[in-house]
């Protein structure tokens, strides 16, 4: 199985390139930009793994490229997930990625008749959130003959400073409204808001959240069917949400251009490309943690079934901090499951859809990484 892990060394993607590098079953090409980078990593992992370069701009580069490729595992940001998909249809190609912040993640629904048509499947989202979160919403749904309620809260301890992952995305889920389904239909909220304390499982413990646009948003409503609530609260660490609280009072998040010394560009524009060019924080301790709770009727009586997870960094052989552990191990899971012909589909899908919630979760195990279910009274 010929898996392109594009974007493979980058924050996300390394955990992705990590898991399949000590899958025997994969042989494993990290496809990026940068080469330097790419080639550094992989001299680290285990067995013989390729490295190509590659600028995804160009669609007919890109499709040579994936030519080769039984799976291609995009780990790059968001914005580029349309053109990717395009690119492994010509090239057929199964395709999966970390998500697409809901309305990207809507683009890419459109392409399901393709996908499937062509006999690929496309995993839209199968990183932690989304990714984990789904499959847990998925296997608390298997045990209930009407879903009422999905309730998705997010939270981290330890981290070092700065922007987690992707500082143009962490800023988009902060200053684009935010989408909820209440009472089976669609509600769009301010960014920020629907502040709320809630306690994570050990050692992450009490944080607060706010609502925040997601990619589960764009599937859950329409995956069980009949739900009247999905909603999702993520929890950043004090300091960043300070941080972006005065970007957004300063304007600087406008994207009106403004004209500066014979240059037009938006106040975001420069934003995005001055933070891309700051020090990433290094792999530090950290745990990242969710909890889902499921809510329905199972054998005619009310039922409530909760998910939990906590993930720590893998320093010592990794060197990973636990952001990019959850986020590109599932991935990497996923990747291997659709290569040998386990996904439950064809077409472009959420994992909830087509994922087995109880075999994911088998294999989640395996590498250490425990959802554990509580059947709340």
């Amino acid at each position: 199985m010929n898996v392109i892990a594009l974007g493979g060394c980058g924050a996300m993607g390394r955990a992705t390139s990590h898991e399949l590098a000590e899958n025997s079953d994969a042989e494993l090409t990290i496809a990026d930009a940068d080469v330097e980078a790419a080639e550094e990593l992989a001299a680290d992992l285990p067995g013989e793994v390729e490295v190509a370069e590659v600028d995804v701009t160009d669609h007919d580069a890109l499709v040579e490229l994936l030519a080769d490729a039984d799976v291609v595992a995009n780990a790059l940001p968001y914005a580029f997930n349309v053109d990717v998909m395009e690119a492994c249809l010509e090239a057929d190609a199964h395709y999966l990625d970390l998500g697409g912040l809901y309305h990207k993640t809507q683009d890419q629904l459109e392409l399901d008749a393709e996908f499937d048509e062509a006999g690929l499947t496309a995993v839209l989202g199968i990183g932690a959130s989304p990714g984990l979160t789904n499959v847990a919403a998925a296997q608390g749904a298997s045990h209930l003959d009407r879903v009422d309620e999905v309730h998705i809260r997010t939270g981290a301890k330890g981290g070092g400073e700065g922007f987690a992952y992707s500082a143009k995305t962490i800023l988009d889920e902060l200053t684009m409204n935010p989408i909820v389904w209440e009472d089976g239909e669609y509600e769009e909220l301010e960014p920020l808001s629907g502040r709320e304390t809630y306690t994570m499982p050990d050692p992450v413990g009490e944080v607060e959240g706010f609502h925040s646009i997601h990619s589960e948003l764009a599937t859950m409503p329409y995956t069980f069917e009949g739900v009247r609530t999905v909603d999702f609260r993520v929890a950043f660490s004090p300091d960043l949400v300070n941080i972006c609280d005065v970007l957004i009072g300063l304007n600087l998040t406008s994207e009106e251009e403004v004209e500066f010394e014979g240059a037009e560009f938006s106040p975001r524009e420069f934003l995005d490309w001055h933070l891309d060019r700051q020090p990433k924080p290094g792999a530090v301790e950290e745990w990242k943690s969710f909890r889902v709770d499921v809510t329905g009727e199972e054998g005619g009586e009310d039922a409530h079934y909760r998910y939990e997870v906590v993930v720590e960094s893998r320093l010592d052989d990794w060197g990973l901090k636990a952001t990019a552990v959850w986020t590109g191990v599932p991935m990497g899971i996923a990747a291997d499951l659709v290569g040998r012909g386990e996904a439950l589909d064809t077409g472009a899908k959420p994992p909830e859809e087509i994922l087995d919630p109880a075999q994911f979760i088998d294999e989640l195990a395996e590498r250490d990484i425990e959802i554990v279910e509580t059947e709340v009274a």
